[in-house]
C-alpha cells in the first residue's frame, strides 16, 4: 500500500488500524496537503456491506463542523478501495498525555470542557460517538483537543460484545479490549446506547484524567464487566475538588436518568468549577462595560481614509465576528495611542518605510504583478467582484509565486466565500489557511497575513490563535482600522449597546463617507428599538450604494421586527439576482415566509445548505432560532439558540426583547441559557 495512490491521494506511511480498516497518512496532490486516509483491509474490499457501512457512517460524521472534531474530508471508492480521508492530525494521544498521577486540574478543566463542546455539537446533529476513550482523543501541540472517529468506529456495533472488540483491543485469548472500560451499564445490559452513554465515556475519561488510572478494572472482561455494572468507581484521590468530584460521580452513576441528560449540561458544571485562577485571569483581562478604549477615544485625527480602507469593511461586515479573550485583553493594551513612548514595542510599531501598494503592502519587483493585484484591490473593494478578484490575485501570484501581499489578499478572498455567504464549504478556510502560511514563510513581514489568518482561526473555532495573530497584525501595520471595527461589534454582541454607538459615532464624525459606521450604528439603534433612528442611519448607507445587501438586510430586520410583512418582501424582492442567491439573503427569506405562516415554503427555503452556513457563520446563527421559533418547533430553536450563545452571541437583554423568539421565552430552557450568560458575566466581573 505505501508509495500506491489512491483517487488523488498518495500513500505515505501507515499510521495505525481502526475498527473498521487502517490508517494511512497520505498526501492529497489536488490539495497539497496531508491527510489521514482510512481505507477498508483488503480482507473485507469484496464486502458489498462493510463498504456500504463505511460510506454510510462517513456521510454522517461528515455533517459535523466543529474544532473539537477530527474534521472528514471525503468519502469515495478507488482502485479497489473503499476510503475516507480525514483531516490529520498531528499530537499525541491523550491516553500518552496523561502522567501516572494525572494532570493538573487547570489542564482537566480545559480539556475536558473542549471534549464537552465536541459531544454537545455532535449530540445537537443526532450523532454519538459510542467509543469515546482517550486513546480516541488527540492533543494537539497548540494543546486543542481533537476527537477521532466520531460516529464511525462504533455506529456498526449493535450488541455489547461486538462493541468490546475495539481498534485497540488486546487480541491475545483471555486479555480485556480496551474499549471495554468505557462502556455504560446500560450497554452490557444489551440496551441501546444514547447520548447519556457518551457522557458515561467522557465521565471514566474525565477520571482517567484527573488520577492517571481507569475507575473499573478487572483481570478479566467479565471481573471488568462485572465492577462496571455493580461495583462502585475506585476513590478519587483526596487532592480532587469537590465540584470535580461531584462532576464525575454524576457522571458515572450507573443508571442513565441520574447522569447529565445532555453535554450541554456538563459543559456548564465544568464551567462552574474552573479553577479560581482562571477566573481570575479572565476577570483581569475583561473591559469595562463603559470606557471607551482609549485607541479610538483619545488619538489625534488621523490623515482621511483612502477609499480602500473603507471598502475594505465592506468585506469584514457581513460576517465578521468578535473574539472575547482577545479584546478583553486588548482594550487595556489599546489604552496608549501609537506611537506613545508608553506603547510597548509589540503594539507602537512603525509602518515600514519604502514603495507601497494602495493597500499598504510591500509591492513584487515585477510591476505586472502589481497591475494585477491592485485589479484584484479593485475587484475585491471598489466592485466586489470576488471571483474575478481571485483571478486577478492568482495572476499576479503566477508572475511573481512569492508575492506575499497578494498571497495574503488572495487567501483573504478565499475565506470571504464563506464570511461574505458566497458558500457554506468551508474547505476555503482550510485552503486560505494554507495560503497564509506560506505568504507568512515568504514574508513574516507582511501585516496582512496575520489580520487574515485571525479571520479564518474565528471561522474554523480556532479563538485561542486569534490573538497573537491580531497583535502581530497591528505590530506590523498600527494603522490598521479592522481592530476598532470588530471593536464595534464585540460590544454590541456583548449588549454593551452605549459604548458600540459611542465607537460607531466616532468613526461618522471621522468620515461621514465611511459607511460602516451608518451601519453599524443602525445595527445598534435596532437592538435597542429604536427603528425610526435605525432606518436613518442606514438611509445614509443607501444613499451612497443603493444596493448595499447589508444595509438591506438590516432594514428588513427592522420591517419584520415591526410586523410590516409587505416592506419585508419588497426589500428581499429588490435585490439582484446575485444577491438573491446570497446565503445571508437566503437566510432573511426563510425568516419572513416563516413569519407570513408559510411553513411548507419556509422550510424549503431554510434547508440543509443554509442551515449548514448558518453554523459555519458563528455570526447567522441565531436566525436559525428566530426562524425555528416563528414555526413554533420550540425543541429547534433553542437548540439554536444554546448553539448561538455557545459560539459568543452573549445579547441576553436583546434575546429577551427579541420579538422573533416570543414563542420560546416561557421555557425553562430559555431560563437555562440566559443564566449561563449571566455566569460567565460574573465571573468576567469577579
Amino acid at each position: 500500500m505505501i508509495g500506491s495512490k489512491i483517487a488523488h491521494y498518495l500513500v505515505k506511511s501507515r499510521l495505525g488500524a481502526g475498527g473498521m480498516g487502517e490508517v494511512y497518512l497520505a498526501s492529497d496532490e489536488k490539495l497539497d496537503r496531508d491527510v489521514a486516509l482510512k481505507v477498508l483491509p483488503d480482507s473485507t474490499v469484496a464486502d458489498a456491506t462493510a463498504r456500504a457501512r463505511l460510506v454510510r457512517e462517513a456521510k454522517t460524521a461528515s455533517a459535523l463542523n466543529h474544532p473539537n472534531i477530527c474534521h472528514i474530508h471525503e468519502v469515495g471508492e478507488a482502485a479497489g478501495h473503499s476510503y475516507i480521508a480525514m483531516e490529520h492530525v498531528e499530537g499525541r494521544p491523550l491516553a500518552q498525555s496523561v502522567p501516572a498521577d494525572g494532570l493538573p486540574l487547570e489542564t482537566t478543566l480545559r480539556y475536558a470542557g473542549q471534549l464537552a463542546d465536541a459531544l454537545a455539537h455532535a449530540h445537537d446533529r443526532g450523532v454519538l460517538h459510542r467509543d469515546l476513550k482517550s486513546s480516541n482523543v488527540m492533543i494537539t501541540p497548540e494543546g486543542r483537543v481533537k476527537v477521532l472517529d466520531f460516529g464511525l468506529a462504533k455506529r456498526a456495533a449493535t450488541a455489547p460484545d461486538e462493541a468490546t472488540r475495539a481498534a485497540d483491543s488486546v487480541t491475545q485469548a483471555g486479555s480485556v479490549a480496551g474499549t471495554l472500560h468505557y462502556l455504560a451499564p446500560e450497554l452490557l445490559r444489551g440496551q441501546p446506547a444514547d447520548a447519556r452513554s457518551d457522557l458515561w465515556a467522557l465521565g471514566v475519561t474525565l477520571y482517567e484524567m484527573v488520577t492517571g488510572k481507569l475507575p473499573f478494572t478487572g483481570r478479566t472482561g467479565f471481573e471488568a464487566s462485572a465492577a462496571i455494572l455493580r461495583e462502585p468507581s475506585a476513590p478519587l484521590p483526596a487532592h480532587v475538588p469537590a465540584g470535580m468530584r461531584a462532576i464525575i460521580t454524576r457522571c458515572l452513576n450507573k443508571e442513565p436518568a441520574q447522569r447529565y441528560q445532555r453535554a450541554g449540561e456538563l459543559r456548564a458544571a465544568l464551567e462552574a468549577i474552573s479553577s479560581d485562577t482562571a477566573a481570575h485571569t479572565i476577570a483581569s483581562a475583561a473591559p469595562s462595560s463603559t470606557a471607551i478604549p482609549k485607541m479610538l477615544a483619545d488619538e489625534p485625527e488621523p490623515r482621511r481614509w483612502p477609499l480602500w480602507l473603507g471598502g475594505l469593511l465592506l468585506l469584514l461586515v457581513a460576517g465578521f465576528f468578535v473574539w472575547d479573550n482577545f479584546f478583553s485583553g486588548y482594550t487595556r493594551q489599546a489604552a496608549t495611542a501609537p506611537g506613545d513612548p508608553a506603547a510597548s514595542p509589540s503594539h507602537g510599531a512603525a509602518t515600514p518605510a519604502g514603495p507601497r501598494l494602495s493597500a499598504g503592502g510591500k509591492p513584487s519587483p515585477d510591476a505586472e504583478a502589481n497591475a494585477y493585484f491592485e485589479r484584484g484591490i479593485n475587484f475585491s473593494i471598489t466592485r466586489y467582484e470576488l471571483d474575478r478578484a481571485i483571478q486577478m490575485f492568482k495572476k499576479a501570484l503566477e508572475l511573481d509565486p512569492r508575492f506575499a501581499e497578494a498571497r495574503a489578499w488572495y487567501a483573504f478572498a478565499l475565506m470571504l466565500q464563506v464570511d461574505g455567504g458566497h458558500s457554506n464549504d468551508n474547505k476555503w478556510l482550510y485552503e486560505a489557511e494554507r495560503e497564509l502560511q506560506r505568504a507568512a514563510a515568504d514574508d513574516p513581514e507582511c501585516g496582512r497575513v496575520y489580520s487574515a489568518l485571525a479571520g479564518v482561526y474565528f471561522h474554523q473555532g480556532r479563538r485561542e490563535l486569534v490573538p497573537a495573530a491580531l497583535q502581530r497584525a497591528r505590530a506590523l501595520n498600527p494603522d490598521d482600522i479592522d481592530i476598532p471595527v470588530q471593536m464595534i461589534m464585540y460590544h454590541q454582541l456583548n449588549g454593551e449597546y452605549e459604548v458600540a454607538k459611542t465607537l460607531a459615532r466616532q468613526l461618522i464624525a471621522r468620515n461621514p463617507l465611511f459607511w460602516v459606521g451608518h451601519l453599524q450604528l443602525g445595527e445598534v439603534l435596532r437592538l435597542e428599538g429604536n427603528h425610526a433612528a435605525a432606518g436613518e442611519s442606514l438611509q445614509k448607507v443607501l444613499d451612497q450604494d443603493p444596493e448595499n445587501i447589508a444595509a438591506i438586510k438590516t432594514l428588513t430586520r427592522i420591517a419584520l421586527e415591526t410586523g410590516d410583512l409587505r416592506e419585508a418582501r419588497r426589500l428581499l424582492a429588490g435585490l439582484r439576482p446575485v444577491d438573491r442567491a446570497n446565503y445571508i439573503s437566503r437566510l432573511s427569506l426563510a425568516l419572513l415566509l416563516a413569519a407570513e405562516g408559510k411553513r411548507r415554503d419556509a422550510l424549503r427555503q431554510m434547508n440543509a445548505d443554509v442551515l449548514k452556513f448558518a453554523d459555519i457563520n458563528k455570526f447567522f446563527t441565531l436566525e436559525v432560532a428566530e426562524f425555528y421559533a416563528l414555526l413554533g418547533d420550540r425543541d429547534k430553536a433553542l437548540e439554536w439558540l444554546d448553539r448561538a450563545v455557545r459560539y459568543g452571541d452573549e445579547r441576553a437583554a436583546w434575546f429577551q426583547r427579541d420579538p422573533l423568539l416570543a414563542s420560546i421565552r416561557n421555557e425553562p430552557r430559555f431560563r437555562q441559557i440566559l443564566d449561563a450568560i449571566a455566569f460567565r458575566r460574573q465571573q468576567k466581573n469577579r
